[in-house]
């Protein structure tokens, strides 16, 4: 049996399944540890359709204006309120925030402890646990192993390479997408993890080795990650109600292939 869609249907079905193809990321924060904000910024200059831009000084003098993705790194300093209202407007008006912690163990307390503030401070349900760091040394998670989770975040990631982390905990709305080898608590320890505020999205992972094979990741799936983290479906509701215009593209393109089909059948 063949299956006909019109165009409107057509374009609701490729809204249902495709990531929005272009994407601006902001890289933002300190890297006290060693992370490269210059190894983040040119992934993500390096793949098809997405841009980005390193920004320096405090959040509440950066120009967020088109950004989809703000990289938030370890903070040697408290967040200020200003800049906890420029990440609460960020979020309102649809944007994601990927949060940057450590392991945790004599490594990067305070830091953690000013995400967890900030996640609090914006609505999420999210704790980073500090001298708790699991799964020493670089391993590999994969979905085989069942530490990679199903999600429209983690499509197409099978492999995910990482060191040590400080586990999460996580309640409400929040959900987790990786786990580590070693329990926490008695129970499965979750190394990553994202929760939709409003229209945005925050991610939180405490773990900056992820970033240290870029590019030569090889047969690990990290890159794809993280650009699901930019462009996958959040589930988050749209801004105000109003669809993002890439969609408003996709429904005025169904739209106009229904006039199409219509004319040629009145034809």
């Amino acid at each position: 049996m063949k299956l006909k869609l019109s165009g409107l249907a057509l374009a609701i079905a490729i809204l249902g399944s495709s990531p929005v193809n272009a994407g601006v990321v902001k890289v933002w924060g300190e890297a006290p540890y060693g992370l490269s904000h210059s190894v983040m910024n040119n992934f993500y200059n390096g793949l098809s359709g997405h841009s980005s831009s390193i920004a320096t000084g405090t959040l509440d003098t950066v120009n967020l204006s088109g950004v989809n993705l703000l990289w938030a790194t370890q903070p040697s300093n408290a967040y200020t309120s200003a800049e906890l209202t420029t990440m609460g407007n960020f979020l309102a008006g649809g944007g994601r925030i990927a949060f940057m912690g450590e392991h945790g163990s004599g490594l990067a307390v305070d830091e953690n402890n000013r995400i967890n503030a900030a996640l609090s401070a914006l609505g999420g349900t999210i704790t980073i646990h500090n001298n708790n760091a699991l799964d020493g040394g670089f391993r590999s998670a994969g979905v085989g192993d069942g530490q990679i989770l199903s999600h429209a975040l983690t499509a197409g990631v099978n492999t995910y390479e990482y060191a040590a982390f400080a586990p999460l905990t996580i309640s409400g709305t929040a959900e987790a997408l990786m786990l580590g080898e070693q329990l926490f608590l008695g129970n499965p320890s979750i190394m990553m993890a994202y929760q939709n505020i409003g229209p945005g999205s925050i991610f939180l992972i405490t773990d900056q080795n992820v970033w240290d094979n870029d590019p030569t990741w090889g047969s690990f799936d990290n890159e794809r990650m993280f650009e699901n983290l930019l462009s996958g479906n959040t589930g988050a509701p749209p801004v105000n109600g109003v669809p993002e215009p890439a969609s408003l593209a996709l429904i005025g393109i169904g739209l106009a292939g229904l006039g199409a089909m219509r004319r040629r059948k009145n034809a």
